[in-house]
């Protein structure tokens, strides 16, 4: 058994170093770079969820403060709500993104076409056309549910 410590005692007294410390380097660095994407990845998700719950806050999970000039209001919030989609479509699973990007379109989609008469016209007839307040959650409640699966 002294013998093969001899021999790799020996091996690296003759072997250059740099190599090693090399590999040490490189090692750190990934570690680097993995801690600095997962805080990204972190900031991506409190950010997505926050913008929803604040922007949102009235509307979203329960209506209780539908305002007026709701194609407005929805678009205005459009921009930055983007943003964050965005950047968390970059840490989502690959056989995630397509409905990921599905649901964006639907959730945006309705936001421009939404308006107050759509509205006012749905609370006064009884038609099968589906209640504007009720699609609205469905599709908030589709894209909240994506953070939930990282």
């Amino acid at each position: 058994m002294n013998e093969y410590l001899d021999q790799i005692s020996f091996y690296f007294e003759t072997v250059p170093l740099w190599p090693f410390y090399l590999f040490g380097l490189i090692g750190l660095a990934a570690l680097a770079i993995e801690l600095i994407n997962r805080k990204r990845k972190e900031d991506a998700l409190f950010n997505y969820r926050y913008t929803i719950e604040t922007e949102l806050s009235g509307m979203y999970p329960k209506p209780v403060n539908w305002p007026e000039n709701v194609n407005n209001y929805l678009c205005a919030r459009l921009p930055e709500m983007q943003d964050n989609f965005e950047t968390l479509r970059v840490f989502l699973p690959q056989d995630l993104l397509k409905d990921y990007n599905d649901d964006w379109n639907k959730y945006r989609d309705f936001c421009i076409s939404i308006t107050d008469e759509k509205c006012l016209a749905h609370d006064e007839s009884t038609d099968s056309e589906p209640d504007p307040k009720a699609v609205f959650h469905t599709l908030i409640t589709n894209l909240l549910k994506y953070p939930d699966k990282m």
